[in-house]
């Protein structure tokens, strides 16, 4: 049996994250999208690399788009009026240079990466909402962390979103309100990123932010909360079930859950529409 365990472990990886890999609809990516990143150095300044894998542009590319065409394909109709899209936690930008391809304004946000640490007053995951400052000089990557001045923050992809020019907006998501006008965007996506900002306690605070500055259409994808869960030493599991429910039956601010779908196996893919 041993000697099958490594091929059932692909083949079960596949299927978690084989949307994001396989070739949904046939359609062919532009080749300008697919050449690699013009930097000298995706790491320069930075404690440790990123991880390899993120600083593949025609993988990031790739990726992106199937998740565009499962969560938006909407945006990808020649036909459809420019949207002006915000994307919060960008990283790599990739979502946002599909988009931007297709004629759309796009704006990524992005801010210092603190998930490390157990103690609520060092990690992001645990945090409440609105947090006050927790003092800390620098993030997971060694970058320095100046939490009075947002804007000098050196976020973990810098490099990589300044050689693609995608325009950023540098700011804690997890303190709300956000630097926006009310229903300034068309469309705001939150990819594997919302647990970042704070407990998921907290977790419909910033969906409701994210329904004042949207018009239109709101995406939220979560990540599994492994990490999340082994950090917390109380009912962080409830919480974020909880949290999904309310996704689930979101019903507020003008907006509704029109659908919900399967990611790494759970139901954690969720898209809120104004009505």
């Amino acid at each position: 049996m041993q000697e099958f365990t490594p091929r059932l472990r692909r083949q079960f990886r596949h299927l978690r994250v084989g949307a994001d890999h396989a070739n949904l609809f046939g359609d062919p990516i532009p080749a300008h999208l697919l050449s690699e990143y013009e930097c000298e150095d995706v790491n320069a300044g930075l404690g440790r690399p990123l991880q390899r894998k993120y600083t593949s542009r025609p993988r990031n590319i790739r990726r992106a788009w199937n998740r565009i065409e499962l969560f938006l394909p909407e945006l990808m109709t020649p036909s459809v009026p420019a949207q002006k899209v915000l994307e919060m936690s960008t990283a790599h930008g990739a979502v946002l240079e599909v988009l931007r391809h297709f004629g759309h304004e796009v704006v990524g946000n992005d801010f210092a990466n603190m998930l490390s640490g157990s103690d609520t007053a060092v990690s992001s995951v645990l945090r409440p909402v609105n947090h006050a400052d927790p003092g800390r000089k620098t993030d997971d990557y060694g970058n320095a962390v100046d939490l009075e001045n947002s804007e000098d923050v050196i976020w973990p992809y810098r490099n990589i979103i300044e050689s693609v020019g995608i325009p950023m907006r540098i700011f804690d998501a997890g303190k709300t309100p956000y630097p926006a006008d009310d229903k300034e965007f068309d469309v705001t996506i939150c990819l594997q990123a919302i647990e970042h900002y704070c407990h998921a306690d907290d977790w419909m605070v910033i969906v409701d932010e994210f329904c004042r500055i949207t018009k239109g259409t709101i995406v939220i994808l979560l990540n599994p909360p492994d990490r999340a869960a082994i950090l917390d030493e109380g009912d962080y599991m409830i919480a974020f079930n909880q949290a999904r429910m309310n996704l689930r039956r979101y019903a507020s601010n003008g907006f509704r859950c029109v659908h919900s779908s399967i990611w790494f196996g759970q139901a954690l893919g969720f898209k809120l529409m104004a009505v």
